[in-house]
């Protein structure tokens, strides 16, 4: 896919060793082991792995039941839900939903975050946005974030009380990522799902709307397909071994995955499909290939066959 066609491509994410999940006023949320140490990967390196692991969550929620966010919640107290956002962050690192989901930067210097609403952009202050994302937490719950850096943010969020280590300082991040990347940090399983069920629905749409013939149907895929508005990603040279790279600037795993997924859609030799028969993506040894297995091939012979002799 993309490293295969451009191998001067780099995109840097961080992730610790081991993640758990607690569980707090009734909600699932998961967090780094306080006892984990952490590892700089290139997204690159595993990106089709990446993004079938994430379609593959974001397909489960689909099937869950119907497409209300309520059933996310409800996802989110099932251990199979649990395990299998369990092992994707273990294997990849926080999605990163703070930053993701915010316009702008420096958030604890300038007290306010700004994030884009349905029709316009909403601002709080920094407290509000920022303390949910440290839920159980209680030295954190009680710092004032509106009012720039003060002695509590340096001891407990970017200090040895909250100890990230040098992570954000070595991964060439500012400010908003040390909170990311603290192991403090809580994201919400829910949210997860929803995210992952909403990009699992844009790859459906597009798949569906490359194999249908008919008219009407290619309206309503292209329709959903639309709705597929990632975030701005920057970009920036970088110069390494006599080599000119792509230095991809993330500001989440997510929206690395978003970008993951447009490259491999408008790819014509794309890699990861979506099963024609089961649904399912995978990645495609043989870019010829309809269907992650042979007995879903099979299955679907049989079917079209009956069809023929109807």
């Amino acid at each position: 896919m993309i490293k295969e066609n451009n191998p001067n491509y780099k995109g840097l994410w961080a992730k610790y060793k081991k993640y758990e999940i607690v569980k707090i006023d009734n909600e699932y949320y998961i967090r780094p082991d306080k006892k984990a140490d952490y590892e700089i990967y290139d997204i690159f390196d595993k990106e089709k792995e990446l993004l079938v692991d994430f379609l593959l969550i974001g397909m489960e929620a689909m099937n869950y039941a119907d497409i209300n966010d309520a059933n996310c919640d409800l996802m989110s107290t099932e251990k199979k839900y649990q395990d299998m956002i369990l092992d994707f962050v273990n294997k990849y690192g926080m999605f990163g939903e703070f930053t993701y989901r915010l316009i702008n930067s420096h958030i604890v210097s300038s007290g306010k975050a700004l994030t884009q609403g349905y029709s316009n952009i909403d601002e709080m202050s920094a407290s509000t946005y920022i303390k949910p994302y440290f839920i159980g937490n209680d030295d954190i719950q009680r710092i004032d974030f509106d009012h720039g850096l003060n002695p509590d943010i340096l001891k407990y969020v970017y200090g040895n009380n909250n100890p990230n280590g040098d992570l954000a300082h070595r991964f060439d991040k500012g400010e908003d990522f040390s909170i990311v990347f603290s192991k403090c940090y809580t994201e919400k399983i829910a949210n997860i799902l929803v995210m992952s069920r909403a990009l699992y629905r844009i790859f459906n749409s597009v798949e569906n709307n490359n194999w249908t013939e008919n008219e009407d149907k290619k309206a309503i895929y292209q329709k959903y397909a639309n709705m597929f508005n990632p975030n701005n990603v920057a970009f920036s040279f970088n110069f390494e071994n006599d080599k000119t790279y792509l230095n991809w600037n993330f500001n989440s795993l997510f929206q690395a995955i978003e970008l993951i997924l447009a490259f491999n859609e408008t790819n014509e030799r794309k890699e990861v499909k979506m099963c024609k028969h089961c649904l399912k993506p995978f990645i495609a040894k043989n870019l010829k290939s309809d269907y992650d297995t042979a007995s879903c091939r099979n299955v679907a012979n049989v079917y079209r066959n009956r069809a023929k002799n109807k």
